[in-house]
């Protein structure tokens, strides 16, 4: 369960870049059009909100896989490891309760909004279940993964596999970020290397 829902919010974290990918498209578009078409979709603000909200809510899973998530660990950092690990659990459960909410609230809106069949007052008019729907869903998906890693922890915990509990929890430093840095650029060599992709043809062919 753990590995599907690693792989299930690491695609949505592509859905999460492919909305703000097309907000700059629409943005960028409805300049254009009022600069030198003279017209204006009169959409941007009413579909770049959806799509922000989308991106947000999507992205938020594997963001929680990948240790992304805004932390203040000073304290924590310099804990003792047996101390730290609780310290860590603590902070996953307090997120598994807090998204529980976010949750119920965001079903409860969308569920309103089904009952009632309420629209956007806006020229699309669009149902607002859609995007609410849509929306609630990202959160649905970081409860489950927050669940996941919660269960995991505790496994681990319960083992005693202290350190390997320490490295999926805490937050990411500049050794991760450089570490995944040139894993990518290894990759990228690799990937230039290839039979059939010389570095000189790839050079040729762009």
């Amino acid at each position: 369960m753990y590995q599907g829902l690693e792989w299930l919010s690491r695609r949505a974290m592509w859905v999460a870049g492919f909305c703000y990918l097309l907000i700059t498209a629409l943005i960028c578009f409805d300049i254009f059009a009022r600069q030198l078409l003279g017209f204006s979709t009169e959409s941007t603000i009413e579909l770049t909100g959806y799509l922000m909200a989308v991106g947000m809510s999507w992205g938020l899973a594997g963001t929680l896989f990948e240790r992304g998530h805004v932390r203040i660990d000073v304290l924590v950092q310099r804990m003792p490891l047996r101390v730290r690990v609780w310290l860590h659990l603590a902070s996953l459960l307090a997120l598994v309760i807090s998204t529980a909410f976010y949750v119920y609230g965001a079903i409860s809106i969308a569920n309103d909004s089904f009952a009632f069949n309420a629209t956007d007052l806006t020229t699309l008019r669009t149902p607002l279940v859609l995007p609410q729907g849509v929306w609630a869903a990202g959160f649905v998906l970081l409860l489950l993964a927050a669940l996941a890693l919660a269960l995991r922890s505790v496994t681990q915990l319960m083992r005693g596999d202290l350190d390997k509990m320490d490295r999926a929890l805490m937050a990411r430093t500049y050794e991760d970020e450089a570490a995944e840095t040139l894993d990518a650029v290894a990759q990228a060599q690799l990937h230039m290397q290839a039979p059939g992709l010389s570095p000189l043809r790839h050079k040729d062919h762009q």
